[in-house]
């Protein structure tokens, strides 16, 4: 499908083209809050296991290469800091109420269907890529971004990215597409392209149909383009993160107070104190899976 059939079937089913599109609370809910940080500073840090079919352990440095491309854009007009960490052995995601929290970047290249007893409770309780460190969601999700966020202030806690090394070669050199086993000097499902794209959920981004935008949701074998920031997504940080002022939330703070916690999974308190915080999670789709999700063939 060309870009251009592929923005007029979003546009029918009512998806967004706009130029960037920010997270919510509910996605899609204009009602509720945008998802954005406080902080000035945000460090992030890569699992010391990396992803050992990737050549070279190059995948670290395409991951740093992405994280700096929009710390570029940042230190240009916005207002949040994003450093690495060092690495660490930690391969868990999500938020813990009492615990040390990080923001984790990983790759899952076990399948919890391979690994996991069919019985087990945690896939009741959507436990499994902890517990048995593999990958729990769908086959075609190429990367997520699990984030934490207070759900009255959309002010975000923690934010972890986790990539499918389970189901898709992940790649870092240049050159044309190619599909397993054939992975050296070509590309087949690209590191920094698809980390770039999970990084701009983890400042707050949501998808956009937009074309050529680096939060379009599919990404086909052998695409490089993401690996460039677009200029929807690059006014998204001037305009949300602006330098020298405060990251700016989407409702006014009288309006927040009216919506009060969300029934069953709500804040229990006011402000930017959650006693329980929510969840979102985004993902990044192989496209043949975005195309038959959409009824195209």
């Amino acid at each position: 499908m060309t870009p251009l059939a592929s923005l007029m079937v979003a546009l029918a089913l009512g998806q967004s083209s706009a130029p960037y599109v920010r997270s919510r609370v509910d996605a899609g809910d204009t009602r509720t809050q945008c998802l954005y940080w406080t902080a000035e500073r945000i460090t992030w840090h890569q699992s010391t296991y990396g992803n050992p079919a990737t050549a070279g352990e190059t995948e670290f440095e395409a991951m740093r290469r992405s994280f700096q491309s929009w710390q570029d854009i940042f230190a240009q007009c916005g207002n949040l800091a994003l450093e690495e960490g060092p690495r660490v052995n930690a391969r868990e995601v999500g938020y813990t109420r009492e615990g040390d929290n990080i923001n984790l970047v990983l790759f899952r290249d076990r399948d919890c269907h391979a690994v996991v007893p069919e019985d087990d409770a945690c896939w009741d309780d959507e436990t499994c890529s902890n517990t048995y460190d593999c990958w729990e969601d769908d086959d075609n999700t190429i990367a997520i971004t699990l984030t934490t966020y207070d759900e009255r202030s959309g002010i975000i806690y923690d934010s972890d990215i986790s990539f499918n090394a389970a189901r898709f070669s992940f790649t870092t050199a240049d050159g044309g597409t190619c599909f397993p086993p054939v992975t050296a000097n070509c590309v087949a499902t690209d590191v920094q392209n698809t980390a770039t794209h999970e990084i701009g959920h983890f400042v707050g981004l949501d998808h956009t149909y937009a074309l050529g935008s680096t939060m379009n949701p599919s990404a086909p074998p052998g695409e490089v383009s993401k690996r460039t920031i677009d200029s929807g997504s690059r006014d998204f940080v001037c305009k949300v993160y602006p330098q020298g002022g405060a990251s700016q939330a989407c409702l006014h703070p009288t309006v927040e107070a009216e919506l009060g916690p969300k029934g069953g999974t709500g804040c229990a308190a006011s402000g930017s104190v959650a006693a329980l915080p929510a969840l979102a999670a985004w993902a990044l789709w192989l496209s043949r899976r975005r195309r038959r999700e959409e009824g195209v063939r």
